[in-house]
């Protein structure tokens, strides 16, 4: 009697486990034929120019005016999937003076996934080469959002002949090294980092990834459709969590190289200072997590913790890590927009007209 009920758990278990891999199977199909579907749109909407670079294929979008002397390279932050779309909110308006080049780095947006080391100096060897072979030349204005501006740090030290400027958009502060250390010293992909990886590579993604948390906030509807077919594509990736193993060291080689040069740069922070402003900043964040159907009741910051002594707190850190930043840098221009880390998107206007004065200087 009991050899029987285990035969019967056994085949019960049996079918569960053959039921899951038909479901993973028929989904991991359906999944294809979309991203087929989504690659034939982005070709039409002229997102896609992929190029060969160590092995793998980077996709570089060729954005702006062709007779441009300088080409600005943007980099995009951490899992930022869909730059080249988001980016446009705020680069669109300077296309027909300047010329863009978004590249979307090996397992971001429209480039394929590798399972090389992300390290600095390969991410930055990545690029040049990308760029290389676009047929794009040197010296290039580096426009680095989050961690993008850290590669773009390492880039412009390591190779300042290559770089006639750079743009920072609300970068990784590394300016601080205590702060860096406490920043940097739990950075690792874990376990739920690598399902999430598995996962979106058998479009298990598409059952559970919320893109609107990342696109509900861009300006138009087109916008909106072309960053959700991009993000649907593979929004996690080897790369991004071989970039969080290698987060602590990847930042540590570049703040050690940091050194005032006079290349030009232009520094936007999006830091809110005062009480008023970061007020201003947590609406506009809890009004795109409503609407891409996110409780906004776990925000990070309570609003009852909206002081004097909060405000004290931020400018302290202004003083601490980003003007220590800045300092090592040498030759910057800071502008102040305060607002969500994502400032091309939350102010788009504002962070265009940064950028058309800066670059009129330039070119």
């Amino acid at each position: 009697m009991v050899k029987k009920i285990f035969k019967v758990i056994g085949i019960i278990f049996l079918i569960l486990i053959l039921v899951l891999i038909l479901a993973v199977g028929v989904i991991f199909a359906i999944d294809k034929v979309q991203d087929s579907q989504a690659w034939d749109k982005l070709i039409q909407g002229g997102y896609v120019n992929t190029v060969s670079v160590n092995g793998h294929k980077m996709n570089i979008c060729i954005r702006g005016n062709k007779e441009a002397e300088y080409t600005v390279v943007s980099l995009q932050g951490l899992n930022n999937m869909a730059n080249v779309v988001e980016m446009e909110t705020a680069t669109e308006p300077l296309f027909d003076k300047y010329q863009f080049a978004f590249v979307d780095r090996a397992g971001y947006g429209l480039s394929e996934d590798t399972h090389e080391e992300q390290t600095v100096e390969q991410v930055v060897s990545d690029y040049r080469t990308a760029l290389t072979n676009a047929g794009l030349k040197a010296p290039y204005i580096l426009m680095g959002h989050s961690f993008g501006g850290v590669y773009a740090s390492y880039w412009e030290m390591t190779y300042p002949d290559e770089i006639k400027a750079v743009i920072y958009i609300d970068p990784t502060q590394i300016g601080s090294l205590d702060d860096i250390k406490e920043m940097t010293e739990h950075r690792h992909a874990g376990f739920a980092m690598y399902a999430s990886v598995i996962g979106s590579k058998l479009g298990l993604d598409k059952i559970i990834f919320n893109s609107k948390e990342y696109t509900v906030n861009l300006q138009t509807d087109k916008q909106k459709e072309y960053a959700e077919t991009i993000w649907g594509l593979c929004p996690m990736s080897w790369t991004v969590s071989s970039e969080e193993n290698n987060y602590a060291e990847n930042v540590r080689k570049t703040a050690e190289l940091l050194s005032p040069n006079d290349i030009p740069k232009l520094y936007i922070d999006a830091f809110a200072y005062t009480i008023e402003d970061i007020r201003e900043k947590m609406a506009y964040e809890k009004k795109i997590m409503e609407e891409a159907g996110i409780s906004s009741d776990d925000m990070s910051i309570p609003e009852s913790a909206i002081d004097e002594r909060f405000v004290a707190e931020q400018k302290d850190f202004y003083e601490r890590n980003i003007k220590t930043y800045i300092d090592k840098l040498g030759n910057v221009t800071y502008v102040n927009i305060p607002g969500n880390h994502s400032i091309f998107k939350h102010k788009p206007e504002e962070v265009t007209k940064a950028l058309s004065e800066f670059l009129d200087k330039i070119q």
